[in-house]
């Protein structure tokens, strides 16, 4: 919206100086932008009270004359008067455009003001990460400015900026997160993990990515997306609906400190379907609908999953235990529950202090 302009016409316009031109240029602009309406009803508002302030005085006069006109010969002084009032209107007409000229550059002026003002914030305020954090034991769904639907796993957390005036769309991920993108082509949608990222338009998928794990992954549930290793960035990949990559970092479990180059391997393989009591679940994205499955996993790899389910901590002193497979579709079993029936299936003993689980 041409702000200054409006302000200069409606201006004119008061001061009784505006032309015929200049005026279907006012009512253009006006009809083209709505909210300019409050710039005529200010400068509508200033013209009345300077209105007011000369119809008091000219008044005042009046009174002043009536009562002493016997005292004064006013009449021998009506060619004088005549032009004192042609000389006083141009002095009323010059205050009048003086005012307006005077609000026409004020609100300008603020304007300006607030054009910087708009820059400096979307600069530096707008540009502060946000930051939503599912702690363990807690899932959560967001929606995010764009309109992308997030669904945050326990101990997860995702930091993003206001996409507004960015060419991208990019969030930060630590943890587990699935993701139903929305679409943009003028926009790609980033996601940043320690040892991935991940570029799309339009789709859904899982990413895992907890910092603290050997293996990052990311499965693609519909459309497509484009993912590159960290340290290699030159190198893309383009999964298909249905297909997982997995990235391990082998160091990692070993001494995180000593990362060589080139040292992640890739896998590709495709999402892992479990049929439970004549149903079909999707393993790496259950976890959306409040359902931990898990199918001939260790109790070992199990350990990190229930802890943060459950929000607690699990130390296993027998060797033997760690070894244990167990297949399981979990939905509203609280721990005590879901041990009692893992040591029907392999026998081991357990005692809960608090958070604390041992397990022997």
């Amino acid at each position: 919206m041409n702000d200054n302009r409006i302000i200069v016409l409606l201006t004119r316009k008061m001061a009784g100086e505006i032309n015929e031109l200049e005026q279907e240029e006012l009512t253009g602009l006006l009809a083209e932008n709505p909210e300019a309406l409050y710039y005529e009803e200010f400068v509508k508002e200033l013209w009345s009270k300077s209105t007011v302030y000369d119809s008091a005085a000219e008044a005042f006069y009046l009174r002043h004359k009536a009562r002493h006109q016997h005292t004064f010969n006013f009449n021998r002084q009506d060619d004088n008067e005549n032009k004192i009032d042609s000389e006083r209107e141009k002095r009323q007409s010059t205050k009048r455009k003086w005012i307006f000229y005077s609000a026409a550059a004020s609100i300008m002026f603020i304007l300006f003001v607030g054009f910087f003002w708009n820059s400096y914030m979307e600069n530096n305020i707008v540009n502060e990460k946000i930051e939503i954090v599912a702690e363990k034991g807690v899932r959560k769904q967001w929606v995010l400015p764009d309109g992308t639907k997030v669904w945050l796993n326990a101990d997860s957390r995702l930091s993003y900026s206001d996409f507004k005036n960015k060419k991208l769309r990019l969030v930060n991920l630590e943890g587990e997160a699935y993701f139903d993108v929305a679409k943009n082509k003028n926009k790609p949608f980033i996601i940043k993990t320690e040892k991935i990222s991940i570029r799309v338009l339009g789709t859904a998928f899982n990413v895992k990515a907890y910092p603290n794990e050997q293996k990052t992954e990311a499965t693609l549930i519909k459309g497509a997306i484009e993912l590159s290793v960290n340290e290699r960035p030159k190198e893309r990949i383009v999964l298909k609906p249905s297909e997982k990559i997995a990235v391990v970092n082998p160091e990692k479990t070993v001494d995180p400190k000593k990362k060589q180059a080139n040292s992640l391997i890739v896998t590709i393989g495709s999402l892992s379907r479990v049929h439970m009591e004549d149903r079909e679940y999707i393993q790496e994205t259950s976890w959306i609908d409040n359902k931990l499955i898990f199918k001939n996993e260790t109790m070992e790899e199990l350990i990190p999953k229930l802890e943060r389910w459950y929000n607690v901590n699990i130390q296993v002193n027998a060797p033997k235990v760690k070894t244990y497979r167990y297949t399981a579709n979990i939905a509203g079993e609280n721990i005590t529950q879901l041990l009692n029936a893992m040591q029907l299936i392999k026998s081991f003993q357990y005692k809960i202090e608090g958070n604390e689980i041992i397990i022997y």
